[in-house]
């Protein structure tokens, strides 16, 4: 097999990665998801969500400890064989792309409702596609080496933002707590795992093949997985606490809405667009791993020196098809609380925990991958 040059990481952009692409586009549009199904419960949903996630996030980076020196498409095509391992290696491509275009539907659908509902959607999206074709060809170290910079301003601002809400809070809201019992508690957790916690599997096309150190870097995907959940449940839980569970459920942007809640003596005021900022610096990288995973992938499918020529007609594949990921916003809502569950379940669980047991498998008969 060709052999592409390897790209070489740090723990700490792992982390940091991890914890973006966990964060990704959440704040968004899940907490009026969310509180349809769990309604002053989120916060205990995503607490379940959270611990449950470490679970998916140990095989995830147990399937990696494993094959240290392959990617998941590499792992899908020893351990499945030429054709159905071919085959199941085309899913994994199409998902990543798909999934590239709805964090660019995601985009496209805020700044058109929030910013310039007159304006054409098709230029928000290929404006969004360029930069982020022009990210891919500049390559994942330098991409990651920008987030890196991002990071601290980024996380700093949330913090701040929270703090500036708190005159706004009302504790109240967050109750009664599990009046319906526990299945509207389930029910949010499932979403919430299914949305930021399974996409995470896209990250075993980095990990830990782009990686000197496996043990640390394996320590980072799970600091990187704990805060970016963390951060989740801190923002979606002040939703819900400042505005309240019901008006969250029928609020298409709660957080951002939230956001312009803050009013702190007149200067600190209509911070919506740096908001507005930081949840498109956080999307785009999630938007950035999963183009990078499809596209890296079919790279290895074809037996590909350089995955950087793709870049450009997948773009344009991706531009095109941006329009027609969702028919609507009422079709988007029904497909992820319904579709996408089952679909991530299969891709994120299922798939990476065959391929673990078959890893196992082979290690016990001492039959090493090679």
């Amino acid at each position: 097999m060709h052999r592409m040059v390897k790209t070489k990481l740090s723990p700490r952009q792992l982390m940091i990665l991890a914890s973006g692409f966990s964060f990704g586009t959440t704040p968004l549009v899940l907490p009026s998801s969310m509180a349809k199904l769990a309604g002053p419960d989120v916060w205990l949903s995503i607490l379940f969500g959270m611990a449950t996630g470490m679970l998916f996030i140990w095989i995830y980076a147990k399937l990696g400890e494993l094959n240290p020196d392959k990617t998941f498409v590499e792992d899908i095509k020893l351990y499945f064989g030429k054709w159905a391992g071919g085959l199941v290696v085309v899913l994994f491509i199409i998902s990543a792309l798909v999934l590239t275009d709805q964090a660019v539907w995601y985009m496209g659908d805020f700044i058109h409702t929030e910013f310039v509902p007159d304006f054409p959607v098709l230029p928000i999206h290929v404006l969004f596609i360029a930069v982020l074709a022009f990210a891919l060809w500049c390559g994942v170290e330098t991409m990651y080496r920008t987030t890196e910079l991002l990071f601290a301003f980024l996380f700093t601002f949330i913090i701040v933002a929270i703090l500036m809400l708190i005159p706004n809070m009302k504790p109240e809201n967050l109750l009664p707590v599990m009046e319906k019992g526990v299945p509207p508690v389930l029910k949010g957790s499932i979403l919430y795992i299914a949305s930021c916690v399974l996409p995470l599997v896209f990250l075993n096309m980095v990990y830990p093949v782009c990686f000197e150190n496996v043990k640390e870097s394996k320590k980072a995907l799970f600091k990187g997985y704990l805060l970016g959940a963390f951060t989740n449940l801190i923002t979606v839980t002040v939703c819900v606490i400042v505005m309240g569970s019901n008006l969250v459920s029928n609020i298409r942007f709660p957080m951002f809405i939230t956001s312009k809640e803050i009013n702190i003596f007149v200067i600190f005021s209509r911070i919506e667009a740096v908001t507005f900022s930081i949840w498109m610096s956080v999307s785009f990288i999630s938007a950035f791993s999963y183009a990078y995973a499809g596209i890296f992938g079919l790279a290895q499918l074809l037996k590909m020196k350089n995955y950087k020529i793709l870049v450009l007609p997948i773009g344009l594949l991706l531009a095109v098809y941006s329009l027609n990921i969702y028919t609507n916003t009422s079709y988007q809502i029904k497909w992820d609380m319904t579709v996408w569950p089952l679909f991530s379940f299969t891709l994120g669980f299922i798939l990476p925990l065959v391929l673990l047991i078959m890893s196992i498998i082979r290690k016990i008969k001492g039959k090493n991958p090679i």
